[in-house]
């Protein structure tokens, strides 16, 4: 019973030790999935073959294959075509040693329902690395170093631990609520106590996230706070009085930083840009102007007749000052028309992409840094966006299957609200793990590569935690 016990411990401190893994780097968190896997099988053994797929697995093994046979089917197309097939080809190979997620996301649940993991370990780390990461990086604000040496990348971005990733933000926010419901939850019979520190631990990770320069996951961390205040009720009172006391510090500190209130002005502009961008890309109700002025564009790249293009500031529009996200979105959905169905699979967007300049004479190549074709359209790796990188990839059924397992958590949320309020570190848990994932997959949301190690490793981390509390939510087993 003893060997028994140890391994379980183990278990649960390779599971817990995620948040950690993600500071440190890729071959970290790799490292630790196939560790806790391995741990998995070993603990489970046959188990793992007598796992009852609920619906909610069910679909979410299903975007996994869609994954694998539209990456599949690409490669078949490639042997009827001139492409790289080798490509094509190392693509499919990715697609099936993707399925690693999915196998974590069955042992965790496998683990959780034989009483083997327990999510309170993930909960300690989640706070303790996220509020450690939050003071390293106002001390590197404040002294332009971190708190062993490491300088800020730019006036902008502190980045601490990350170095030259401008990340900082973004892995506070996935773990920030994590810290913030962890520490109401120790101090629960303590009232006061527990008011002050939440609103300390909020004060932290906000003002942490704010001069991190990382302007998206600030504002998705005011969206949590929302959130949190809709399922907690014993932090309503809170949460009013701490969220104003943190723009206040942040007011104060804009007011002293030009460079910061330039950062969130350009913000502003861009977002007003992109939305401008979108709304005539798409419904094209200015489809002469569009061509006028895509054409002074083009002539202005080639250096040509220089006399025909707006030159004042406050004449040019949005079309031409917008970032290139927008532009990426854009050329995501030129991409989906030519596959609607299925896609061409994993991480196909960057070659799906170039494949238009190939195919469409119309297009105008800039051998410089993004290339160019068409008006406000671009190429990169990916589109910045997870819905839009799932449908120029997986196609309308890769987005739908996508669709129905959000709605399916949305479901589980709305008819456990009333639950979820009960007072159990279970609960407490699994709101933050909602609020995690939703901030994660909100839609509006500049993302990274959704198939990338760090970013399918946190949404499965935190999906298995929903996932295995839910069998036992629904079992009726917290009390």
């Amino acid at each position: 019973m003893e060997k028994k016990f140890d391994l379980a411990l183990l278990t649960n401190y390779i599971f817990s030790f995620f948040p950690i893994s993600f500071i440190i780097g890729n071959a970290a968190v790799n490292l630790n999935l196939i560790l806790f896997i391995i741990l998995g099988i070993f603990h489970l053994k046959s188990k793992i073959l007598k796992i009852k797929f609920d619906f909610l697995l069910k679909v979410i093994l299903l975007f996994f294959l869609v994954i694998l046979i539209s990456t599949g089917l690409s490669l078949i197309k490639s042997f009827y075509s001139n492409e790289i097939q080798s490509e094509n080809l190392n693509r499919l190979i990715k697609s099936v040693l993707f399925f690693r997620y999915f196998i974590m996301l069955l042992i965790v649940y496998a683990l959780y329902e034989h009483d083997v993991l327990n999510f309170k370990y993930f909960f300690i780390t989640a706070t303790v690395s996220s509020f450690l990461i939050s003071i390293d990086i106002i001390y590197q604000y404040f002294f332009g170093f971190n708190i062993i040496g490491l300088e800020r990348v730019s006036p902008l971005h502190n980045t601490g631990f990350f170095t030259d990733e401008k990340i900082a933000g973004g892995f506070i926010q996935n773990f920030s609520f994590f810290a913030i419901l962890f520490v109401s939850f120790l101090f629960r019979k303590k009232i006061y106590t527990k008011y002050l520190l939440t609103g300390l631990m909020i004060c932290i990770l906000g003002l942490a996230i704010f001069v991190s320069g990382n302007r998206m996951p600030f504002l998705l961390f005011l969206v949590g706070l929302v959130l949190t205040f809709i399922f907690k009720n014993d932090l309503r009172k809170i949460i009013p009085a701490t969220l104003i006391i943190l723009l206040l510090i942040i007011n104060f500190l804009v007011s002293k930083d030009e460079l910061r209130k330039m950062q969130w002005v350009s913000f502003y502009d861009n977002s007003i840009g992109q939305v401008i961008l979108m709304k005539d890309n798409l419904i094209k109700k200015n489809e002469k102007e569009n061509l006028k002025l895509e054409k002074a564009e083009i002539l202005a790249e080639n250096k040509q007749y220089e006399d025909a293009i707006l030159t004042k500031d406050e004449e040019e529009p949005y079309y031409l000052r917008t970032s290139n996200r927008t532009r990426l979105l854009i050329t995501s959905l030129d991409i989906w028309k030519r596959n609607k169905i299925i896609g061409n699979g994993l991480k196909s967007y960057q070659i799906d992409c170039f494949k238009l300049f190939r195919d469409n004479p119309d297009y105008n190549i800039d051998p410089f840094i993004y290339p160019k074709f068409k008006k406000n359209r671009t190429c990169g790796a990916h589109p910045h966006n997870y819905y839009f990188q799932t449908l120029s990839e997986l196609g309308i059924i890769g987005l739908m299957v996508l669709l129905i397992i959000a709605f399916l958590f949305a479901a589980f949320t709305y008819k456990n609200f009333k639950f979820l309020k009960r007072g159990s570190i279970e609960n407490y848990i699994i709101i933050a793990a909602i609020i995690s994932l939703f901030l994660e997959m909100f839609p509006l949301k500049s993302a990274g590569n959704i198939f990338s190690t760090n970013n399918t490793t946190y949404i499965i981390v935190i999906t298995s935690i929903l996932i295995g509390c839910k069998k036992v939510m629904d079992a009726k087993i917290f009390k």
